[in-house]
């Protein structure tokens, strides 16, 4: 691979405006996705418990000058169970057992391990995707979450609140690779490094951006060490806060806030998330750069962090019971003349301590839902 190629793109992705990299630097991120193409870099990608949304975001992403890389780095891939020609033992024959790149998509069922299984051992049991982890972390250059269940357990690792059919507080025991929530730990532990000397790079989202991904993984492949947040996502796409970006934030700095989803106004009311939510979305857009979810009149559900999906939930109603600066959405509202004032001080508030900190939602969760994350 020339030179020219070896770039690390996450560092580009920080300096320039959102979706202009990848535009930009087609040739050299096809060159590096080739890599794996020619057989210099082996990537294996396995599915834990997951809807497999992860995958079609990836296929879903619009790349048209990219379009014959990403097809033909489908194909290098030597394991993945959705998108590959082969299938039983021939699939799992063609699996490296040492990987440069090892992406997982989907949570990990510790409690259960027989919720998600992969092939055979040697005894002829099914072999939990926990074991394949374990065995394939540590022989990987880097290892990707591939979306917020494989970063953090997402959906499945949610609540069993009502203890339905005996079980307890997760009915599987579904944890990410290296995170419980917000907590570290997970499957590898907190202390797990991939030959490169890093942790797992937590690729968030429900599903994924496919942006983040791509870039991540040509990142990689060309040997470069991506930048990484607490909860180890790429930093250029997880620092800037959605609700500052956010297309609707004249409507909270004037207090004027929607009564239900696709109402105009701040949808802060109808439970957004977006004070809380790191990630680059208002800006990179999604759909070939042409909405978000705000935009068509649905509150973030804060899917890009971890804890999704209790953290936020029950969705659409107010993430605060109470605010903790002493102006909530209602109060805000209901002030006609000091409207924008409020909004703008409420707004200016949080800015300075960093909007959703733990010490701002630890106490909310315990009050709304019994318990913390």
């Amino acid at each position: 691979m020339s030179t020219t190629s070896r770039r690390n793109f996450l560092k580009l992705a920080g300096a320039a405006s959102a979706g202009t990299v990848i535009s930009e630097h087609a040739s050299e991120i096809g060159a590096a996705l080739a890599a794996a193409t020619e057989g210099d870099v082996e990537v294996v990608w396995l599915q834990g418990q997951c809807c497999t949304g992860c995958t079609i975001s990836l296929l879903q992403g619009e790349y048209p000058s990219l379009e014959g890389a990403i097809d033909d780095f489908r194909l290098a891939v030597t394991f993945h169970p959705t998108l590959m020609g082969p299938a039983g033992d021939d699939a799992i024959a063609s699996m490296t057992k040492s990987p440069d790149v090892l992406v997982v998509e989907g949570s990990i069922p510790t409690g259960m391990p027989e919720a998600a299984t992969l092939g055979v051992d040697e005894q002829g049991h099914h072999k939990p995707i926990a074991e394949w982890v374990e065995e394939l972390a540590p022989a990987s250059n880097y290892v990707v979450a591939a979306g917020n269940c494989a970063a953090f357990g997402g959906w499945p690792a949610a609540e069993n609140k009502q203890r339905r059919y005996g079980l307890g507080a997760n009915v599987t025991g579904a944890q990410g690779l290296q995170f419980e929530g917000r907590a570290k730990g997970g499957v590898l532990g907190p202390d797990f490094t991939s030959k490169s000397g890093l942790g797992v790079v937590n690729i968030a989202g429900c599903p994924m951006h496919p942006d983040y991904l791509l870039l991540t993984l040509a990142t990689v492949i060309n040997g470069n060490t991506p930048e990484i947040d607490e909860y180890h996502r790429p930093s250029p796409f997880f620092d800037p806060n959605l609700h500052d970006e956010c297309a609707l934030r004249g409507y909270f700095d004037r207090g004027e806030f929607a009564e239900k989803p696709g109402d105009p106004g701040c949808l802060y009311k109808v439970g957004c998330a977006g004070p809380y939510t790191y990630c680059d979305d208002s800006m990179r857009l999604w759909n070939g750069r042409t909405s978000v979810c705000r935009n068509v009149g649905a509150p973030c559900v804060g899917c890009m962090e971890p804890a999704f999906w209790d953290r936020f939930s029950p969705f659409y109603t107010p993430v605060e019971a109470q605010n903790v600066f002493g102006i909530d959405a209602d109060t805000a509202g209901k002030v006609a003349l000091g409207g924008a004032a409020v909004g703008i001080g409420a707004h200016y508030a949080r800015k300075l301590t960093g909007y959703g900190t733990e010490e701002e939602v630890e106490p909310l969760e315990e009050t709304e839902s019994g318990g913390e994350d």
